[in-house]
């Protein structure tokens, strides 16, 4: 296949044949000739000299019959590739080869004689980029020659450099691949901290408490008070710490995802919700066979931590409506970031939607953290991690959450997950 001519430079080019140490034109290619023999040079000459009409390119000559002479045309002029004669005067071989890449390692083609092909092809393995053979080379197989073997090297350094880069990327991922590994561990141990060493000291406050009050709590009303408020922190403090633990360990393995009807959990959620306050009038909205792929326990919390703060914040409510249902990018009045590069049209859109008190959107960029109450925490119980733990969730399923609210008009929380095309 004939190798694409280089990129023509602009500048005005000189004739082949002309023995020259500059540099060459941007409209040329500057060769260095190394041959001893009179006769196969005047032909190369004679070969390059000759504008085809398929050609724009013209080739700058410089000819030189030693390898002395061609290390110092080398150290004086820039050039595009070197045509070399393996057997010259002052340098017989392999060895003249290695002489010249020693000092320029720029694209060579070697002439070789019919019985020199093996020594040939030896060039090439060591560095030369192709060869020609005397008595058969033409026109057309010289310029392929001259202009593959420049392609070839410039492909080469390219693949050269991309491997550097590569094992510089390699490096970088190994690292962090070590960190994170590290911050695993670091994990794991704040994980055992939560689960042992945090827990049963509030066990043990709990019990304490629970027989204070009933050695003491008769006898003292201020002690049972006291004592009540006690156990109070602890069962917000122990809270705070299951809360953790999930959020945690959330993403640390693999999703296990099956078909979930998320309709089904709704409404399994919203039973349990009216079982535990059945004095509440709450009029669940829940669209019917809802079903999507993913971890079943996974999606189950972040449900239950949605459909838990919809229930929290409409408990002032007479008459309290949650609806969850399934709507397109069209029709969500409040889109995300870079919706249009995120989310398909045709991509189902979840949500939950509440007409409770609503929350300012002034402070929407910190619903998402860790311990950020949409509300007053001395009106409202929780432990702030509900939504960071949603979140997490619905990222580690490939989708995206967001939010719509007006105080004392309810909020709608929008998510996506992992969509197929």
């Amino acid at each position: 296949m004939m190798a694409k001519s280089p990129k023509p430079k602009q500048s005005s080019p000189q004739q082949a044949g002309e023995s020259s140490a500059s540099s060459p034109s941007a409209a040329s290619i500057h060769v260095l000739l190394v041959e001893d023999n009179p006769g196969d040079a005047f032909l190369i000459q004679g070969m390059l000299g000759v504008q085809r009409s398929t050609d724009s390119i013209h080739y700058q000559l410089t000819h030189v019959d030693k390898l002395k002479d061609a290390i110092k045309a080398l150290q004086k002029s820039d050039f595009n590739v070197i045509l070399l004669d393996l057997s010259l005067p002052d340098s017989h071989g392999l060895a003249t080869l290695e002489k010249v890449l020693a000092h320029a390692p720029l694209p060579i083609v070697v002439f070789t004689g019919l019985d020199d092909e093996t020594v040939a092809m030896q060039a090439v393995h060591q560095g030369a980029q192709d060869f020609l053979v005397k008595g058969q080379v033409t026109q057309g197989s010289l310029v392929h020659a001259i202009r593959y073997s420049i392609e070839r090297q410039q492909n080469e350094l390219a693949l050269k450099q991309k491997t550097i880069e590569l094992e510089r990327l390699n490096k970088e991922l190994r690292k962090r691949s070590l960190e994170l590994e590290a911050a695993n561990t670091e994990l794991e141990a704040f994980n055992y901290t939560v689960s042992h060493d945090l827990r049963n000291p509030l066990t043990g406050i709990k019990t304490g408490c629970a027989l204070l009050a009933a050695y003491l709590g008769e006898k003292d009303p201020r002690l049972q008070k006291y004592l009540g408020t006690i156990q109070d922190y602890t069962r917000h403090m122990a809270t705070l710490l299951e809360g953790l633990l999930q959020l945690s360990n959330i993403g640390r393995n693999p999703i296990q995802s099956q078909s979930v009807n998320l309709s089904t959990t709704i409404q399994t959620i919203a039973r349990q919700l009216l079982q535990q306050e059945p004095e509440r009038n709450v009029k669940f909205v829940i669209a019917p066979q809802i079903n999507v792929e993913g971890d079943t326990h996974l999606l189950w919390v972040a449900l239950e931590n949605l459909l838990g703060n919809a229930w929290k914040y409409t408990s002032a409510l007479d008459h309290a409506q949650i609806e969850f249902g399934q709507t397109t990018l069209a029709n969500v009045n409040l889109e995300p970031l870079n919706a249009a590069e995120t989310i398909a049209p045709n991509q189902p859109i979840y949500f939950v939607r509440d007409n409770g008190i609503g929350f300012d959107m002034g402070h929407a960029d910190r619903i998402f953290l860790p311990f950020q109450r949409l509300s007053d925490s001395a009106d409202f119980a929780g432990s702030g991690i509900g939504l960071s733990t949603v979140q997490r969730i619905i990222h580690c399923h490939g989708g995206q959450i967001w939010f719509n609210a007006t105080v004392n008009q309810g909020a709608t929380f929008y998510w996506t997950l992992a969509h197929k095309i």
